[in-house]
């Protein structure tokens, strides 16, 4: 995702010693609305229609060329602009004067703290509240956000529709405080709407520039959408559709007004509002960004999860996943049916979180069903897995938990690749860790010396549980692993009372402080009684 923008500093145009521009800034562009070919050799009242401006401007000029710098207001906007003039000379003995220009006032306060509290939060309806909240009603009376329905869709390609018209989703809208409360029941959140090529809102999206707009421009809108128009509505005279661009594309714009009695928008509102929407698009690009690779993440690993899981006769299984809250991360775990009634357990974790450590989870998950299900013993399904994993990114590496339990008897073969050891509560009320060889997690070896990993045999005693988890279960900022291990362990011996399911339940209960760090695994095994 792209960082923030940099905070807008002052507008700075040259001028030579009889005021004709010589050089122009990309700010001076968006304050201005001419570019630097317009605006070379030209007198700057000229250019801006501002006859008043060009005496105290040349005055100001002749002070600067003196040596001594001058500040104050010109008349170079309808509300004026704060300015400063200080001359200077080029390397070539050239002369020039500076002219600096301060064009929001109490504008930049608002850009400043548009920059702390917007995006905040990676959530698109969150951060599309945010902007109104800043800008509304201190820059205007009314205000609202509206993002491509296309965007919204996952499209790749957010642009307008191809007559021009502009399908858009509302998600944030904030009125003055003396508008009537009922408004926010006509402009609803989520409400999708489709404006025609004519208006000023899908104007803005094809010409990727701000259009300036009076009330009879909403009472035509409203009478588009609804057939009516809502009375107090037309006091809101002056408006501005201010397109949200960010990386060269259009996302959607947002909607700004004003309400008889305060002045209208002027040259420098405009440019205060581009600046703003710049900041905005680029949080509203974020969260779109976020939102995509966590649903993409999400509906990747709720299709390769196990749905359910089937117990063979004489054990029961119980299991729980909870993902990460600020992510999907790369946890999975598989039981696989095999002859005699045996059965195969897996767990594993991708390290990482998004769609990366999903994928590569799929794909170890897959190899590993399908490697037990060739009854491939536990050491040979983690030396096959290791040999797969070296082909995944090489970013990415997993631990893993193989074994192969014989209900009929309670015996198991386990291996284990860099994976938290098993542990096994047991009927007396104490807890111990299960058979556990040590061996390298999947995909870190040498492919020229590829891992061996050891295989040991154990039995679960009758009555006891034995737990399978992943590392989210037992590690974080808080405590290290054998901390969080033994934690576990004392959960499992409190939570043995009634079913495995209440049990798996009870656990969690017992340590929520773990849950919504990272992603969380867990698989209960008992003999059934």
């Amino acid at each position: 995702m792209s960082d923030r923008p940099a905070r807008p500093g002052p507008v700075t145009v040259l001028l030579d010693p009889d005021g004709r521009i010589t050089g122009w800034s990309d700010g001076a562009a968006r304050l201005f609305g001419h570019d630097a070919a317009a605006a070379a050799g030209t007198r700057l009242p000229d250019l801006l229609g501002r006859p008043a401006a060009a005496e105290p401007l040349a005055a100001a000029l002749k002070m600067a060329m003196s040596g001594r710098s001058w500040s104050g207001v010109l008349p170079l906007s309808d509300d004026g602009l704060p300015v400063g003039c200080e001359g200077m000379t080029h390397e070539d003995g050239g002369t020039a004067v500076a002219l600096t220009v301060t064009p929001w006032a109490g504008g930049l306060d608002l850009l400043n703290e548009a920059g702390r509290r917007i995006g905040s939060t990676l959530d698109l309806h969150l951060t599309a509240g945010e902007i109104v909240s800043v800008t509304v009603p201190r820059f205007a009376d009314a205000g609202a956000i509206y993002v491509l329905e296309r965007l919204l869709a996952d499209d790749d390609q957010p642009a307008a529709e191809a007559d021009g018209s502009a399908v858009v989703r509302r998600l944030a809208v904030a009125f003055a405080e003396d508008d009537p409360r009922e408004w926010s029941g006509e402009f609803p959140v989520n409400e999708v709407i489709v404006y025609p090529p004519a208006t000023p809102y899908a104007r803005c999206l094809t010409s990727g520039g701000m259009v300036e707009f009076g009330g009879d421009a909403i009472q035509d809108t409203m009478a588009h959408r609804t057939g009516r128009v809502l009375p107090g509505l037309l006091d809101h005279v002056s408006l501005l559709a201010v397109p949200l661009v960010a990386r060269g594309r259009a996302l959607g714009f947002a909607v700004f007004s004003r309400k008889r009695g305060r002045l209208p928008f002027t040259a420098t509102d405009t440019a205060l509002a581009s600046e703003l929407a710049g900041r905005a698009a680029t949080c509203v690009d974020n969260a779109c960004l976020y939102r995509r690779e966590h649903r993409t993440a999400t509906t990747l690993k709720a299709g390769l999860l196990p749905a359910a899981v089937t117990a063979p006769p004489g054990l029961e299984i119980a299991h729980r996943y909870l993902p990460a809250a600020s992510g999907v991360g790369g946890d999975w775990y598989d039981v696989v049916p095999l002859p005699g009634d045996k059965v195969a357990v897996v767990i594993g974790d991708s390290v990482g979180h998004g769609v990366t450590a999903a994928a590569a989870m799929g794909q170890l998950r897959v190899a590993a069903h399908t490697l037990a299900s060739c009854e491939f013993p536990p050491a040979e399904v983690l030396e096959r897995l290791d040999s797969i994993a070296q082909d995944l990114d090489a970013a990415q590496f997993a631990t893993c938990l193989c074994m192969v339990c014989d209900p009929a008897t309670l015996r198991c073969e386990l291996a284990c690749a860099g994976h938290p050891p098993p542990l096994l509560a047991l009927p007396d009320g104490t807890a111990q860790r299960f058979a556990f060889p040590h061996g390298l997690p999947l995909g870190v070896s040498d492919p020229a010396h590829p891992a061996e990993y050891e295989q040991v045999s154990a039995a679960i005693p009758p009555g006891a549980t034995l737990a399978f988890y992943t590392d989210g279960l037992v590690e974080s900022r808080m405590r290290n692993v054998d901390e969080g291990i033994a934690r576990l362990a004392s959960a499992l011996v409190a939570s043995r009372s009634g079913s495995l399911d209440d049990t798996a339940d009870g656990v969690l209960a017992l340590l929520p402080d773990q849950q919504g760090q990272d992603d969380i695994a867990l698989l209960l095994i008992r003999p059934a009684a």
